[in-house]
């Protein structure tokens, strides 16, 4: 009896076998017969020293130095044949279109014959739009600034809302609020930035020098899910205790919306898809009820403020 076991134990392992090999056999076949290509690519979160959004948008040939800086939701896009250079010290609020373009013209630069580059210790506002241009060290564009085709030099002061094309700015020239500049003479006429620009602009790259350092450290010690969507801000020297977003009832929050730090939500609101309401720097940001917040909005206030909408 015992070998009577052995015998069919023996075949049927052996049909066990035959089955596994033609299963596995088919199981190849079909994946070598498969026409999809992986597109994967590394996740750029930490590198170099510098901190990169998991939401920025990076598309072609992008370079960053070190303690750079780029919130969410910003885009950065070169164009084939073209170069994107972000240099240290540097930071990109959210938000920002940064774009090198290969069918248009562009100032020269170590970056590239077309390219879009900033120097290092640059701060650039939320919502800017950058096309093929070269900023200087030591510069600053404010919220919803427009640069095609400009040379910003060194010191330059780029206040919001303004339009500068095909361009060249002085060293330490200011632009005012809401200014269209596109003739050289309008930009030779523009006056000097006073200290207190110069002051104002050390203050915003201290604190996004923390920025890049503390968002890296958060990211590598808590991983992905801790700098993206609703979280708390990182640890930082005016905000050694920071606390999460507090949202309120039936809140609806689109796709790759960001909310960071000390937010009070009201019921019943909605955040557009990619907009940004961050209170790691300023706080608290207070939204009432029943608000409707659209696509590619920002809230960010300065260390030392904050914000409540419902009031405005």
């Amino acid at each position: 009896m015992y070998k009577k076991f052995s015998k069919n134990t023996h075949i049927t392992l052996i049909i066990c076998i035959l089955l596994f090999t033609l299963t596995f056999g088919q199981v190849v076949l079909s994946a070598q017969k498969s026409n999809l290509v992986s597109l994967l690519r590394p996740l750029t979160v930490v590198v170099n020293s510098s901190f990169i959004s998991p939401l920025v948008e990076l598309f072609g040939d992008i370079s960053v130095g070190q303690k750079v800086f780029i919130a969410s939701n910003t885009v950065l896009r070169a164009d084939p044949d073209t170069r994107i250079c972000i240099n240290s010290e540097t930071n990109l609020q959210d938000n920002i279109t940064f774009l090198a373009l290969r069918n248009q013209k562009a100032p020269k630069s170590k970056c590239g014959e077309l390219s879009s580059t900033t120097g290092e210790r640059v701060s650039i506002a939320h919502q800017a739009t950058i096309r093929n241009s070269k900023i200087g060290n030591f510069t600053f564009i404010g919220f919803r600034a427009d640069l095609n085709n400009v040379v910003l030099e060194d010191g330059a002061f780029v206040l919001h809302g303004t339009k500068l094309s095909n361009v060249r700015i002085g060293k330490d020239r200011l632009v005012p609020i809401g200014a269209v500049i596109t003739t050289q003479a309008q930009a030779d006429a523009l006056p000097l930035k006073t200290e207190a620009n110069s002051e104002f602009q050390n203050e915003v790259l201290e604190v996004n020098e923390e920025f890049a350092e503390n968002y890296s450290e958060l990211y590598e010690q808590e991983g992905y899910d801790a700098v993206v969507g609703v979280t708390r801000a990182p640890r930082t020297s005016w905000n050694p205790q920071p606390v999460e977003p507090t949202l309120g009832k039936n809140v609806r929050l689109e796709e790759f919306a960001r909310i960071v730090g000390d937010v009070r939500l009201g019921d019943n609101s909605v955040v557009g898809r990619r907009t940004s309401i961050r209170a790691d720097e300023g706080s608290p940001i207070i939204i009432g009820e029943n608000a409707e917040i659209e696509d590619r909005v920002t809230f960010h206030a300065l260390k030392g403020t904050s914000s409540s909408p419902q009031k405005l």
